[in-house]
């Protein structure tokens, strides 16, 4: 094993400048999805990235079909429905770059040992890691009796639609990885409720209201527009001058509120900063702003101020994965009603139910209603599980450290599948050297490491001989 070790780890130090380039010319493609765009399932850019991302997988002689631009898939070899299959999900679709960049989100730079872009790690390097695990199996002629199938998904960022139809279409694969977070295995992934809460009744004075660029990202900035100011507007400079994060504008009548806050990823609010949550805030305390004004952005700044939603009532946790986090990622008004989306990351052993009940026995006495609800449900596979701890033997063998597996807040397309965990893409170490509030995902100058890439796509070479033989065995073919 340590010679195989020593053939593959010069494998990838040779192909390092090729494995780079392949995944520049990804993060070049801006693939945000954007639904029936162009005649395309998902748009045309992300149409774009997956036709580019096949195209590199054929000329390394994998067998390729481009699922009606829905997703695409490439084998490893010919025989692509049955037993005996790996799969390793990545998906080419990215989020909104947002705002705030140092660096321009599609024109990909190395800098300090990272890889900045849109996308450089959620999640076209996971595409790039699973081709070059291919392709290393292939030139160094690695044994396997499996079949491995990588996946180029354009909708994970946007409801997963694409992974429903593949699972609506296709077997199963025996096992699947999922290399869209950090090593070692991620073997459970709390549930997704969004809710919208939309006030029982309308502004009076906010005639604008909006914050959010998607339903998984924490809004780094939010504005409101208020009309009739008059002399609200010196009430508004004053409170200003004691707050952090509040820019003040004026044009006649109409005064600009604009609340900057710290995004991210929803799932991961620790440390961010809610930009709703500022302008909320400030907004129920201006005095001179009317009724019911002030009581809809009070209530509002409650809900959002609160990252375990305890004032939604809806807080719990469980030993698998600990406590339930709920994050406002989007505001608007539906004429004079403004409403507010929240992403709930419930724990696993809880549901969606419980939630729902406990919220309503909350928002009517603060004034809102639950205008609609969408639900991905949880997945867990026990640490013990013999396919958790396959790769996790393998990560230890491959990389000396010795970490736990986990539970995230955030989810993949693991939840979409069966027999699938959420393993590696990276190695967790973050740009330091960037802003407070960038490098993350979903973060302005996304970045990703580098030499964590490079052994990443070594884990996963030896994670598909590993689960080779486990398949062999189960199947009596040892």
């Amino acid at each position: 094993m340590q010679e195989l070790i020593k053939q593959i780890d010069q494998y990838i130090s040779e192909h390092r400048t090729d494995i780079l380039e392949d995944l520049k010319s990804l993060v070049r493609i801006p693939s945000v999805s954007r639904e029936g765009e162009g005649g395309k399932p998902f748009g045309v850019q992300c149409a774009r990235a997956l036709e580019l991302a096949l195209d590199m997988a054929a000329k390394r002689g994998f067998y390729t079909n481009n699922h009606d631009d829905w997703y695409g898939t490439a084998f490893y070899s010919a025989a692509q429905e049955g037993e005996n299959l790996i799969g390793i999900f990545s998906h080419l679709d990215v989020v909104e770059p947002g705002e705030g960049w140092t660096y321009d989100p599609f024109e990909p730079v190395e800098v300090n040992g990272f890889l900045i872009g849109r996308g450089a790690g959620d999640n076209k390097s996971g595409a790039v890691i699973g081709l070059y695990a291919m392709q290393a199996l292939k030139e160094l002629d690695i044994p396997i009796k499996s079949n491995v199938m990588l996946y180029f998904g354009t909708n994970e960022e946007k409801g997963m639609k694409d992974a429903e139809r593949f699972a609506e279409e296709h077997i199963m694969p025996d096992y699947s990885m999922v290399p869209d977070l950090f090593f070692p295995v991620c073997c459970g992934e709390k549930g997704n409720l969004k809710m919208s809460l939309q006030s029982k009744v309308g502004f009076q004075q906010i005639t604008r209201f909006q914050s959010g660029t998607a339903d998984n990202v924490i809004p780094s900035r939010a504005q409101a527009e208020v009309c009739r100011c008059g002399g609200l507007y010196r009430r508004a400079q004053e409170l200003a001058a004691g707050r952090d994060g509040i820019e003040l504008a004026r044009n006649g009548d109409v005064m600009t509120v604009t609340a900057l806050g710290t995004g991210g990823h929803s799932a991961m609010p620790k440390g961010k900063v809610n930009a709703i949550a500022v302008l909320t805030g400030f907004l129920k305390d201006l005095e001179g702003l009317k009724e019911p004004d002030r009581s809809i952005c009070a209530a509002l700044a409650e809900f959002s101020a609160d990252c375990e939603g305890r004032a939604l009532g809806v807080d719990w946790a469980d030993d698998p994965s600990g406590a339930l986090v709920c994050s406002a990622v989007r505001a608007d008004m539906d004429g004079p009603i403004p409403e507010v989306l929240f992403s709930c990351r419930y724990p696993v052993t809880d549901c969606r139910e419980r939630i729902e009940a406990a919220l309503l026995n909350v928002i009517p006495g603060k004034g809102f209603e639950l205008k609609e609800s969408v639900n991905s449900a949880p997945m867990y596979i026990a640490k013990d599980d013999p396919f958790v701890q396959c790769l996790m033997n393998v990560y230890r063998r491959a990389t000396g450290r010795d970490r736990e597996s986990y539970v995230i807040d955030g989810g993949t397309y693991a939840r979409k599948l069966q027999r699938a965990v959420g393993f590696g893409g990276g190695d967790g170490v973050q740009a330091d050297f960037l802003p407070v509030g960038h490098g993350a995902v979903h973060q302005p100058d996304e970045a990703r490491h580098i030499d964590g890439i490079l052994e990443a796509i070594k884990i996963y070479i030896l994670s598909v001989i590993a689960l080779d033989d486990m398949i062999q065995k189960e199947h009596g073919y040892k």
